[in-house]
């Protein structure tokens, strides 16, 4: 059920639960019979991520088949055992205990010892701290949290914008952001990683900020958050990267390799719905394919080349997503390791390092002006599964928010590392600086309106908490 460490007094209760509710066969197959089976396929995501919670049940209800297959292979032998175990107990269940009658002699000893258990546990902090109802009360907050964020969305996604602009952007410039997907900043030996990762950035002339950090620990709480202007809890999709570079004279063009869910229903897809032009190399929710980020670039510069200059273009990656041996598409892992899912994250950084340097040259051969802007929506934090230490989604450490951030211009004569810290929350804000658009209304720095500005404030999953309080999580090597 995810929880660790669980008190004897919580296997009691549950024990009595399943005994006294097997009684009756209509308890039995309505009540404990789902109970063992949804324990059983809840264990394997319990051992990583814990109780339910709002991430939880975005990444379920937002994933597809491919990318719950990736995540199945991912896990180690020893996660199936929980599971194997559980489906053993049914089986002995039924085998043995069910077959027989419970006496009433033992039925009112056990009743009595759950009314004693529930008695205590009411005047000592509730019933809900027991481990039972608290998994079901988790798992109604967890979707409710994540319906309400997936109807402010809706609602805000049919919202007009409201920008105000005083100046444009030059009409003779064209600019591209890189989404990516899942790097953490310390893996990357352009901020110092021990193993060369990123050979183009390390000697790349522009911008690399160090202190950079994310709105939220996974791609559905974190992108809307980024590309649309958010105080954490609130965002208001119509005010988002494409329509302030629309209200400022420029074409947007958005191309994908994340999956278009639906009817267009994922919170980047509403997003990208806005652009001029759009193109999704994966159409739907069950069709999804393994699709390389490398099949962007051509349709990339056949845009390039027609569109001519005056130009936003937003390229979603996979990057760095789990199965990240998936993500080389059949390559080789390009670093070496005893850890073969290592070896492949810190791989995908080379690939994502090549795709970015593809695009610059492309950029570049145009002799039209530009700036290329890549950020990563998310870190990962390290959880040990099955004695190897991998690569999960957290909101629980720091490292799962220190992202990288560049800016990378046909004018930059340097390379330069810019310490200052910046929240994902203010890009927006650093987009219109640099594409020199100036915005009366509304509010370009939505993070300044909090009420102790001192602290870094990122969005968990569930509430807005401070970044420094975090723990640390540090890198690992091969």
């Amino acid at each position: 059920m995810g929880y660790s460490g669980g008190k004897g007094i919580d296997i009691l209760f549950i024990a009595l639960i399943l005994l006294l509710l097997s009684i009756h066969s209509v308890t039995r197959y309505g009540l404990i019979i789902p109970f063992i089976l949804l324990c059983a396929l809840y264990a394997p995501v319990g051992a990583i991520y814990g109780t339910p919670s709002a991430a939880v049940m975005s990444a379920l209800l937002q994933t597809n088949l491919i990318e719950a297959t990736e995540f199945l292979q991912t896990l180690p032998t020893s996660c199936y055992l929980l599971p194997a175990a559980i489906l053993v107990m049914l089986a002995i269940l039924s085998l043995f205990i069910w077959r027989q009658a419970i006496s009433k002699q033992t039925i009112l000893p056990m009743l009595a010892l759950l009314m004693v258990i529930i008695i205590v546990r009411t005047f000592n902090g509730g019933v809900a701290n027991l481990k039972l109802p608290d998994f079901f009360l988790s798992i109604y907050s967890a979707y409710h949290q994540y319906q309400q964020q997936v109807d402010e969305l809706s609602a805000g996604a049919s919202a007009p914008d409201t920008w105000s602009i005083t100046a444009s952007a030059p009409t003779n410039e064209n600019y591209v952001i890189i989404v990516g997907e899942s790097m953490r900043r310390d893996h990357m030996s352009l901020f110092g990683y021990p193993v060369s990762t990123t050979p183009f950035l390390d000697n790349a002339k522009g911008r690399f900020y160090s202190n950079y950090i994310s709105t939220a620990p996974n791609t559905f709480e974190s992108l809307p958050r980024t590309l649309a202007l958010s105080n954490g809890h609130s965002i208001a999709l119509g005010d988002n990267l494409i329509t302030l570079a629309k209200a400022a004279g420029l074409n947007t063009h958005w191309l994908s390799n994340q999956g278009m869910f639906g009817q267009f229903d994922t919170p980047v897809s509403k997003i990208a719905m806005f652009s001029d032009s759009y193109y999704f190399l994966k159409k739907g929710d069950y069709q999804s394919r393994n699709t390389d980020d490398d099949a962007l670039l051509p349709i990339f510069d056949q845009l390039l080349s027609r569109q001519g200059q005056g130009n936003l273009y937003v390229l979603h990656l996979m990057g760095s997503h789990a199965d990240f041996c998936e993500r080389l598409n059949g390559e080789p892992p390009s670093v070496e390791s005893p850890n073969k899912e290592l070896a492949c994250y810190l791989s995908t950084y080379r690939k994502t390092d090549r795709f970015i340097e593809q695009v610059y040259h492309s950029l570049k051969q145009t002799g039209a002006p530009f700036k290329l802007f890549y950020f990563s929506d998310h870190g990962l934090s390290h959880k040990d599964i099955g004695g190897i230490r991998s690569l999960r989604h957290s909101g629980d450490t720091r490292q799962n928010y220190q992202v990288p951030l560049l800016v990378l211009s046909d004018r930059d004569q340097q390379h330069q590392i810019i310490d200052d810290p910046l929240s994902a929350f203010d890009f927006i804000g650093l987009f219109a600086q640099e594409a020199g658009i100036r915005v009366a209304y509304p509010d370009m720095m939505p993070t300044l309106r909090m009420a102790d500005t001192d602290k870094r404030w990122v969005f968990d999953g569930q509430r807005m908490v401070d970044f420094d309080q975090l723990a640390d999580d540090p890198p690992e090597l091969p």
